[in-house]
C-alpha cells in the first residue's frame, strides 16, 4: 500500500493538512501528531530520532507499505529522518517550508535564545514566533489567534525539547544526493525562517529536486496561499496514483 505521511511543524498540529492534502483511493493519507504537541503533550522526545519513532507508533507500518514522506518545517526534519531509515520503502520526500540541512552555527545560537525565551514565557515566545512565520501577519490575524489557542496546552518543557531536537539534528543532504526517489520543495519567496538564498544554496546540491517557489508568502503556505499549497500536494501525490 502507498501511504502519504504528512507531518506538521513546530507549534503546529495535524489539522494543518486538512484543506491542502488531496484524497486518492490508491494512496492512504495519514497526518500524525508530533510528540509534545496537541493531545500528545505528555510524550517526551529528546531528538529528531525520538520524534520519528513516535510517528512510527502512530502509522502502524506494514512490510508491503511504500511511503511518501511530507513535512512542514520541523516535520520535514522528521520526514527526512524517516526517509533515511526506510530508503527502500520511500518513494518520495517533500519538504514543505523545510530544509534537508542541519542548523548553521548562527541558527544554533538563535535556538539557544529561543530556548531561553520559551523557558521564561512560553506564550509570549510562541506569539512572537508565529507572527514572524507570515509574510503579512495582519492579513491572517484570525488564523494566528486560532493557532495560539491550540497551543495553549503545550508545555514549556515540550517546546524546549522540540527546540533542542531541531538544534541538534544532522544534515540529510549527503543522503539525498544519492537517493533514488524524487525530492520536492515548496518554498515561500518571503520566508523569514528559510530565506531563498539559503534554500537556493541547498538546491544547488540537489539538482534533481523539484522546486516550487510561491511569491508573497512566508513560512505558512497552507494558510497564506491555500491554492498553491494544494496544487503542490497534488503534484507530489498524483505521481503515485494508480
Amino acid at each position: 500500500m502507498t501511504k502519504a505521511i504528512a507531518i506538521h511543524g513546530f507549534l503546529g498540529n495535524h489539522e494543518m493538512w486538512k484543506e491542502i492534502l488531496p484524497s486518492y483511493s490508491s494512496v492512504s493519507s495519514f497526518t500524525p501528531q508530533l510528540a509534545g504537541h496537541g493531545n500528545n503533550d505528555t510524550q517526551s522526545c529528546e531528538s529528531i530520532e525520538d520524534f520519528a519513532a513516535h510517528i512510527l507508533q502512530q502509522i502502524d507500518p506494514q512490510e508491503s507499505d511504500e511511503y511518501i514522506w511530507i513535512g512542514h518545517s520541523m516535520g520535514g526534519y522528521v520526514a527526512a529522518h524517516l526517509a533515511k531509515s526506510f530508503p527502500s520503502k520511500t518513494i518520495a520526500l517533500a519538504f514543505f517550508h523545510s530544509t534537508a540541512d542541519a542548523d548553521s552555527d548562527l541558527k544554533k545560537q538563535d535556538r539557544l535564545r529561543a530556548i531561553e525565551a520559551a523557558e521564561k514565557h512560553k506564550a509570549l515566545y510562541a506569539a512572537n514566533l508565529i507572527d514572524g512565520l507570515f509574510h503579512n501577519p495582519n492579513s491572517h490575524r484570525s488564523a494566528i489567534n486560532e493557532q495560539l489557542e491550540k497551543i495553549e496546552g503545550m508545555s514549556a518543557e515540550s517546546t524546549v525539547q522540540s527546540l533542542r531536537a531541531m538544534r541538534e539534528r544532522e544534515s540529510s543532504i549527503s543522503f539525498l544526493q544519492s537517493a533514488n526517489f524524487p525530492i520536492y520543495y515548496f518554498a515561500g519567496a518571503n520566508d523569514k525562517v528559510l530565506s531563498l538564498d539559503k534554500m537556493e544554496a541547498e538546491w544547488t546540491l540537489l539538482p534533481s529536486a523539484k522546486i516550487t517557489i510561491v511569491p508573497e508568502i512566508g513560512h505558512m503556505g497552507h494558510i497564506e496561499n491555500i491554492s498553491a499549497a494544494k496544487k503542490f500536494m497534488e503534484e507530489v501525490l498524483s505521481a503515485f496514483v494508480s
